[in-house]
């Protein structure tokens, strides 16, 4: 028997997996990252994690074919290595080394945007599907895509940073740098911030209310319940949202000609109240009707990573 072994690396959580050679989920366990971020203390959190997944589950490693792990940031994966990941504070950090040093097992790293698109090509919203675009919409926007059933990398294989395209060059600063990118549009952050907005305009929105009159305090949860509720300023917050997030699938679209876009992530939860105004705006802008695709969330939420990163080794392994 063959197991696969998938890490999705967070800055609170790592989600570890194992997979039997059928692809049926065996045991799962999530650990919390170590506060201090640090390679060492992250990599033998990781490690304890395998092994406390394996003596449960009464697996010998010498019948695991490797480990998938999925970080978010910029990941050259053909040598293991995160050239960034803002929120571990990691620079230059060879993955592979640090796990090959505990486990000897081959190692298999991508960006946490492109193990949730194995994860629902395969096992969720993209079954059937070889052209897939995942957004993720949390705090940042993450991305994967995957181009005729392989991962698109890139020349420097670092390609697939959807969240750093430019939308609106006069737009709010994203975390990068750079003004206007989809991730400063299209974020968790940039709803809560057009509510704010809106606000301004209409104190008496439910949303004050839901946050005990603390404007730092809504969340997506809030604008959900209040849009429900037919409040103006959850209502106004949507439509900017669902109009940036049409422009930046506008693009994703003519560039890479998809069967279907994944909306996963926080952001994901507000499901057609977003989706269904972006879905007719996309549909009004595109150039052809043959370049039409589905726009739907993702079906295995938190689990969706951790699912593609076992994939990613049994796609390298068979």
């Amino acid at each position: 028997m063959n197991y696969y072994i998938g890490i999705d690396l967070g800055g609170t959580n790592i989600k570890g997996m194992i997979m039997n050679e059928t692809l049926q989920p065996v045991i799962s366990k999530t650990a919390p990252t170590p506060q201090n971020k640090n390679p060492e203390s992250v990599f033998s959190e990781i490690n304890n994690l395998i092994e406390s997944m394996a003596a449960e589950s009464e697996i010998d490693m010498e019948d695991v074919s490797g480990i998938g792990l999925g970080v978010p940031g910029l990941i050259d994966s053909r040598q293991n290595l995160v050239l960034n990941a803002a929120n571990l504070f990691w620079t230059d950090v060879d993955a592979g080394k640090w796990l090959h040093k505990y486990l000897k097992k081959p190692v298999y790293t991508e960006n946490d945007g492109t193990i949730n698109a194995l994860g629902e090509m395969y096992f969720g919203a993209g079954r059937g599907c070889s052209n897939i675009v995942l957004l993720t919409l949390g705090t940042g926007l993450g991305s994967g895509i995957i181009i005729d059933g392989s991962i698109l990398h890139g020349a420097s294989h670092v390609a697939a940073e959807a969240g750093h395209m430019i939308i609106e060059p006069d737009g709010a600063r994203c975390s990068c740098g750079k003004n206007g990118c989809f991730e400063s549009c299209c974020s968790a952050t940039a709803l809560t911030r057009y509510a704010r907005e809106r606000i301004k305009d209409l104190p008496d929105s439910l949303l004050l209310a839901y946050a005990s009159g603390n404007q730092e305090a809504i969340t997506g949860e809030m604008i959900s319940k209040a849009w429900d509720e037919e409040d103006p300023a959850a209502k106004q917050a949507v439509e900017i949202f669902a109009r940036k997030l049409s422009l930046g699938l506008v693009n994703l679209i003519h560039l890479f000609n998809p069967e279907i876009i994944i909306i996963s992530g926080g952001v994901s939860q507000l499901g057609e109240r977003i989706l269904g105004q972006a879905r007719e705006q996309v549909e009004n802008a595109l150039m052809h009707p043959i370049q039409r695709c589905r726009i739907v969330t993702g079906e295995l939420g938190i689990d969706a990573g951790v699912m593609g990163a076992c994939y990613l080794v049994y796609s390298n392994r068979n």
